[in-house]
Parts: structure tokens; sequence; C-alpha cells
């Protein structure tokens, strides 16, 4: 058994046989040289692909609309419209004058041009690339060329989980929607158009995956939407297990489609705050019509990897403005940027002793970087002119001088914009500590005092309490995700919440899983924040969720031993 992580754009949970999908031109695309005289020849045949393709396309957006939505349409006339352009020909056609080489090369080589340009761009623009390998193959077949099939004839006929290298438009009209049993790509995106169209088949569609090493023809399967996780050929108890998720989820979907408008409450009447983890930007695209409670941790480390130098003030004030107005009546924890070791850019330079010794995290970061982190902070004041909802969270704070170094930045930075004479929120802004360490857990009583409201950070509290590195198999082996050690902290951070009488929000990996949730409310936990994936799924389990008042769940659980007894009890639960 092999788990592969991904990056979820679908939520749900699929178990099946994968079928390899090539959306690629035939691998025996001719390439040749052409006399002059048989210019004019290469030129016609080149106009005689463009009808032949626009004609598809045309009867692909009426199919489109037909089967999916108008939205489904207007993508394949964007399409039309790309062929239809004079530039586009003028290129092709020069290319096959001036090197006097076969149309369907001329083809290949111009998109091939606009695929690089693209790549080289933000990941906007990146996403654009699914949409030109769409329109070549499609102007490529149009030269009686193959250009999409399955690599294994059990697609054409029966349910299967389609994994290809990327998703186009085209190719998932083509794929008979009730043979989706999920997608699994390589590269991907959460606004491209395929992504858009493949959302529509309720089908779980990961991408970011390593596809050549990994997954064949005929291989079972088991795809997590939810948790962006793909199982290869899974054992007999992790079998079973996702089978009793699937069939329990199949049971609630019929009501919770009834409800998906409803706020976030128990059978029993009882209201859960219900927000959102906002890693990356585009997910931001997909909360439109949630009935979420607001975003209760949004990573900013999104802006600083994965780049040459860190952003600008400038650019940091745009993103956040623009995020705060996404919905200004729900309230956005922007958590200061909290970068380890493992994913540290070049540009945060360390002295080389350091650089091996310590892991920069929370307060010691800030320390270290002061400027990164007044040019942050400058940037939230800015964005949060004018708006009510901001608020800051602290990462790693571990006691009250955390607390302190994290503020000094903000009186640093407030001091600068009265000097630059820049507008700026300058009111109390709504603070709130991750509480990650266990150092956190036995000073929560004092951090309370001080802030507004906290967050547990499960993932990392596991880890530091119990030596416990994520991502280590002989780690994960060993211990279960609810560890009762983790179950009794958040128990003594939720008191201390409760008589504070401040907000405690879940925003750990642990709040991704449904079963976990009875547990969670006996706990007194009020508040969670979950990946935009998750929250439909979590939404549906607090609906259908009735909890018996003279079950002791917690002192049930902390008899427990072993992660094998763990699992088998939250098996039970399902």
């Amino acid at each position: 058994m092999k788990v592969l992580k991904g990056i979820s754009v679908s939520s749900g949970i699929a178990k099946g046989k994968v079928c390899l999908y090539s959306n690629e031109v035939d691998e025996s695309l001719p390439h040749y040289q052409i006399k002059d005289k048989h210019i004019p020849k290469e030129l016609n045949r080149l106009d005689e692909a463009r009808i032949a393709a626009r004609t598809e396309m045309d009867e692909m957006a009426q199919l489109a609309e037909r089967q999916l939505d108008k939205e489904a349409r207007d993508i394949f006339n964007a399409y039309l419209a790309f062929l239809n352009d004079k530039g586009l020909y003028k290129k092709i056609s020069g290319l096959i004058k001036k090197r006097k080489i076969n149309a369907e090369h001329a083809v290949n080589d111009v998109f091939e041009e606009y695929i690089k340009i693209f790549q080289a761009k933000d990941s906007h623009f990146n996403e654009m690339i699914n949409d030109f390998v769409d329109i070549r193959n499609r102007l490529i077949g149009a030269f009686n060329l193959t250009s999409g099939k399955f690599k294994c004839t059990t697609g054409e006929t029966e349910p299967v989980i389609v994994v290809s290298e990327r998703l186009t438009p085209s190719m998932v009209l083509n794929i008979q929607k009730e043979n989706v049993l999920a997608f699994v790509t390589e590269h991907g995106g959460f606004t491209n158009h395929a992504t858009i169209l493949a959302r529509s088949y309720g089908v779980p569609n990961i991408y970011g995956i390593d596809i050549a090493d990994n997954l064949d023809c005929g291989m079972e399967i088991i795809v997590d939407g939810s948790m962006g996780k793909v199982i290869v050929s899974p054992d007999e108890k992790t079998g079973n297990y996702y089978d009793r998720k699937i069939e329990t989820f199949e049971q609630k979907k019929k009501y919770c489609l009834i409800k998906k408008d409803h706020e976030p409450k128990t059978k029993e009447g009882m209201r859960i705050k219900l927000k959102l983890n906002i890693s990356i930007l585009e997910e931001l695209n997909a909360i439109e019509d949630m009935p979420y409670d607001g975003i209760g941790l949004l990573r900013t480390e999104f802006l600083f990897v994965r780049r040459d130098d860190a952003p600008s003030e400038e650019e940091q004030y745009e993103m956040y403005k623009n995020i705060l107005q996404t919905d200004p009546e729900k309230p956005v924890s922007i958590r200061l940027l909290d970068i380890g070791l493992d994913k540290m850019p070049e540009y945060f330079k360390l002295i080389e002793e350091m650089a091996h010794e310590i892991e920069l995290r929370g307060a010691v970061a800030v320390e270290v970087f002061p400027d990164i982190y007044i040019n942050q902070v400058k940037a939230l004041l800015r964005a949060g002119a004018g708006m009510t909802n901001l608020q800051v969270l602290y990462p790693m704070v571990s006691d009250l001088h955390d607390l302190e170094t994290f503020r000094n930045i903000f009186k640093k930075a407030r001091k600068i914009l009265r000097q630059e004479k820049v507008e700026f929120y300058d009111g109390n802004i709504k603070e709130g500590v991750m509480i990650e360490t266990p150092s956190a857990v036995m000073m929560v009583e004092e951090l309370l005092e001080e802030v507004d409201f906290i967050n547990i950070g499960s993932n990392d509290l596991l880890q530091y309490s119990m030596a416990a590195f994520r991502g280590e198999s002989m780690v994960e082996d060993r211990y279960h995700i609810l560890h009762p050690t983790l179950v009794k902290m958040m128990e003594i951070i939720t008191k201390a919440g409760r008589k504070a009488g401040k907000e405690v929000c879940l925003c750990g990996e642990i709040a991704f899983f449904e079963e976990f949730y009875p547990l969670f409310l006996q706990m007194g936990l009020r508040s969670f924040s979950v990946a935009v994936t998750k929250f439909n799924d979590i939404k549906c389990e607090l609906m259908n969720l009735n909890i018996p008042k003279n079950e002791d769940m917690l002192k049930d659980f902390y008899k427990i031993h072993s992660k094998e007894k763990i699992r088998e009890y939250f098996i039970e639960k399902i």
C-alpha cells in the first residue's frame, strides 16, 4: 500500500481501477520539410483543418450546454474565438512559408511557443496552458490524427478512475459522465476551464500526483478528494474503512443537498461555527456560495515561497485588500508568515551555523528577519483601513514574551506608517495566537487574558508533544493523528477558553475527519476551520450528528492505548 499526497479541487471518495488517458497528440505527428511548390497545398490543408476543428468545437459547445450549462458552452465558444483569431492563423501560416514545414509541424510549434510563454507566468496564467493544449490537440486532430484516448479499453465501457497528465475541457466532455469515478492528474488548478467542467461531474478531483512512477492501468486505488490523498493498492483494513465511509456518505448526501444553503447546526439545533482554511489564493474562487462563518486561518506563506525575492509591501497590500473584500461582513484571521527550514526560500539569508541548528518559527523568525515582518505588517495595516473584518494570528506562540515580540513589530510598523503619512488601520485589531506547543498549552490561561481568541494548531502540537515529526513513516506507523495526549491538551485549551469567554477554534488537520466530531463537540469545541474541499463534508456530518447525552466518549477514549484500537474505535462510530 502506498499513499500519494496531492491537492484536492473536488471532495468526495472513490474506489476503483485506474484507467490512464492520454490527451497528447499522436506520437507519430509528422515533421517534414516541404518544397516551395508544396506551400500552397500545406496552407490549404491548414484551412481545411481549421474548418473541421471549428465545426467540432461548435458541436462540443452545444453538447456542453445540453449536458452541463451555459458556462460550459462559453468555454468552447472561447476556444472557437481563438481558432478564428487572425493572429494565430498568421503565425502558423507564416511558419509554413518561412521554415518550409508541414502544417501539423507548424501548428505544434506555434502552440509550444504559447505554452512556454505561459509556463513562465504566475499561477493564473499558468493554468491557461491546459486550454492551449486542448485547442492544439483539437486542431491537430482535425488532420485525422489521434489527439486523445484511453490507454485501456475499460474506460470506454465501465466506471473507472481517470488518470492523466492533465485535464482539458474536451477530454472531460468526451468521457461519459457515468464512467467517471474520479479524476487524478499531475497538473491542474482550481480555476482552469477543465476543473470547472470536472466539478460538475460531482466526483473527487486531485492534482499534483506523480503519475508516471506510481500509477498504471488496472491498479486498484482509493481517491480521497476530501483529504487530497490517493491510496494505491489499499490493504484490506483500509479498503473496508473506506467502504464504510462511502456507504455512510451516500446515505447522508441527499439530506445535505436539500440543506446546502443552511448554516451548520447539529440535529439537536446546536449552532457550530464553521470557517475556512485558505492556503492558496485560488481557493477563494470556490467559496462564493458556501455558508461559511469566516476565514479561520489564512496562511500567508503562498506569497513568499517559489520566488527569488520577498514580495513587496505593495504586492502584499493588494493581495490582503482583495481577500478582506471577498466578504467584508465575515472575519478573516490572517496568520503572519510561519515558514520552517523545510520550505524556506533562498532569499531568507542565514548564517551557516544557524541554518543547520535552529528551526526559525514564530517569534524567533521575527527577531532574525524583522524587515520581512515589518513589511508584512505594514501591508496588513494598510489593507485593513476602512475594514472591520481583519484579525491577526501570531504563529508558534509559546509564552507572553513571544506575544510581546509580535506586538512590538506592530508598534514599529505603525510608527513607520505615521511617518510616511499613509492611511492604515490604527484601531484595536482582534489578536489571536496559534496554540502549537506544550508550553502554550500550559500558559493558555495567561495567553487568553491578553488576546481575543485562540486557534489550536493540532499538526504542530502533536509533533512537538510526541517528538513525532510529520511525514516520517516510522512515526506515522506508531502514533495516531488523534493521540490521547493531544485530546487531553485540547480539552485543557477548550475549558480555558470557555472559562475566559473567548473563542477556541480548531484549525489543524484533525478537523478534516468527520468521524472525530462527536468527540470534539463533547469536549466543548464549537468553532472549526477546515479546508475548502472539506467544508461541505464537515457541514453535512454536523447536520446529521446527534450525540446521546448519556454517552461519555472522552472517558471511553482515554481508556484506549494503541493506534490500532483508536482506529477501530472511530470505525465503529461511522
